[in-house]
């Protein structure tokens, strides 16, 4: 992760009030400063605390710091030289973009925290699934599908696929849906073993979980999150309180960044 500020690019000059965070741009707050991730070129980008203070000030959807920064402070930032340097080098990597573009997003949702009293599904909670020949074909199906997303789409269109298709949802999770869920991962989790293991591909599980539950008309949350000292990343699903392929222990210590 990078902690330092993109270089300048002086012919690109910008209005600071009239940036915005670009749609394909994901950013996240840590103990240390931010986190970027560049959907578009799948890739993270990292700054440090004085320049999250400074974008912070600036732009409004910008994630507030979650350490001790005070009115005063944000002022102060608002006001700082190094702000024109530091917009005119994001716009130039096109991670801000004029808010007047359609392809900013209308609105960005707050990201969930990970302090909750979290249930694992599969371990607190079990319900046993009957495995039939339509659960085995949606599973291959599934599997199918996001190893080949993550092999020959990029990342970005790949993300627009689940998020389009989550769209078209009759309803939100309830409880009843959340006993099926529990029965669905049962049955995910005894069908996996013949095709992958779960070791070191988090985000092909996930993608595979995401997509096969879909089949069902279910449709949970896919989460990135992020880590830094060291540096990780992860990606799982949860749904409410509910974690459906990990437990508190392996995604606590992460920072939501993108949530589908």
């Amino acid at each position: 992760m990078e902690n330092k500020a993109f270089e300048a690019d002086a012919d690109q000059p910008c209005s600071i009030r009239q940036l915005a965070i670009a749609s394909h741009v994901h950013v996240c707050v840590t103990g240390d400063g931010c986190v970027l991730l560049d959907l578009k070129r799948d890739k993270y980008l990292g700054l440090g605390r004085g320049e999250t203070e400074l974008l912070a000030a600036a732009i409004d959807e910008w994630p507030k710091p979650t350490w001790e920064c005070g009115a005063d402070c944000l002022s102060a930032c608002a006001k700082s030289p190094r702000l024109d340097e530091l917009c005119s080098s994001l716009a130039a990597d096109g991670l801000l973009v004029p808010a007047q573009r359609e392809c900013v997003s209308a609105s960005r949702e707050p990201l969930p925290g990970m302090r909750r009293e979290w249930i694992s599904i599969g371990d607190e909670l079990e319900v046993p699934g009957r495995i039939g020949l339509r659960h085995l074909a949606n599973f291959v199906t599934a599997f199918l599908w996001a190893r080949c997303s993550l092999a020959w789409r990029p990342i970005l269109s790949t993300v627009e696929t689940v998020r389009a298709r989550k769209s078209r949802r009759v309803h939100d999770v309830n409880l009843t849906d959340t006993l099926e869920l529990a029965a669905m991962v049962d049955i995910f989790r005894r069908l996996r073993p013949f095709l992958f293991a779960p070791e070191g591909r988090c985000l092909l599980h996930a993608l595979t979980l995401v997509r096969y539950l879909s089949r069902y008309g279910l449709y949970p949350e896919w989460v990135i999150g992020v880590a830094t000292q060291p540096w990780a990343a992860h990606s799982w699903v949860q749904s409410g309180n509910f974690l459906l392929d990990s437990n508190p222990e392996k995604v606590c210590r992460y920072t939501p960044i993108m949530v589908v």
